[in-house]
Formats: C-alpha cells, structure tokens, sequence
C-alpha cells in the first residue's frame, strides 16, 4: 500500500516500522519529506500520522454516436 504524511507541520518523531524487515531510515526520511511511499504495513499508532494513497479512477470520456 501507498500511504503520505497527513499534515508537513506535524511529522512523526517516533520512529515507526513500516517494513517486515526491519525499521528503514530512508523510508522513514521519505514519509516525513512529504512524499508518497509504498510500504509493506502500517502500525496503529502511525495512522496519527499517515494515510493511505488510494488509485483514483479516471473516466474515459465515450465518443458521440455520430462521430466516427
């Protein structure tokens, strides 16, 4: 899953793990910078912190009928 910081004024100062392996410090810089960060979980007390990116769908516009 993506997930973003919620808001840039209030970064997270636990450090939180977000992957199975182990806690990453690069992912951790990441999230905090603002950016977008495919993670593999998420703990509950991060969710202060964080939301998750969800696709949006984009509409295919339909062509008229008399056009072709």
């Amino acid at each position: 899953m993506k997930i973003k910081l919620k808001n840039k004024d209030n970064p997270m100062t636990t450090l939180f793990c977000f992957n199975r392996l182990g806690f990453c410090q690069t992912t951790f810089d990441k999230i905090n910078s603002g950016v977008q960060v495919e993670v593999e979980r998420v703990p509950n007390k991060a969710w202060d912190y964080v939301e998750e990116v969800k696709k949006q769908i984009k509409k295919k516009k339909n062509k008229k009928e008399g056009d072709e």
